[in-house]
């Protein structure tokens, strides 16, 4: 599978060696809704932790506990590095408040550049 669809975001397998999760326009993303994105990402990935692209300069809303969860122990198994690629002010306060109150358990950065936040990506190791 190299393409997913959920109701909040489109996945795609990079064959540079990432998934690549663009947040639907106006997206309000709820718990259930990051559990599919999880899922998702893992089976996308070939059900391995993976380096993981992802696209919110669509998103309208996150709430506490879908941010939660994509900070937990739950998408580490999806998970090896996260690169967020924000653009308008809202995904950018919604970005910097994911990094700040959630603790990381791999690595994570924020990017305006989608050639930057690749470059970065690709950079981390397992």
């Amino acid at each position: 599978m190299d393409e997913a669809q959920t109701a909040t975001c489109t996945f795609v397998r990079d064959p540079r060696g990432f998934v690549h999760a663009v947040m639907k326009t106006g997206c309000e993303m709820a718990l259930d809704d990051a559990k599919e994105n999880v899922s998702a990402i893992y089976e996308i990935g070939g059900r391995q932790r993976n380096r993981v692209l992802v696209d919110m300069r669509g998103v309208r809303s996150q709430t506490r506990e879908a941010r939660q969860y994509f900070a937990g122990p739950e998408a580490e198994r999806a998970t090896l590095a996260v690169a967020l690629l924000v653009g308008s002010p809202l995904s950018r306060v919604l970005a910097n408040f994911f990094l700040r109150l959630m603790p990381q358990r791999w690595p994570t950065a924020l990017f305006n550049d989608e050639d930057a936040a690749i470059t970065w990506l690709l950079e981390q190791r397992a």
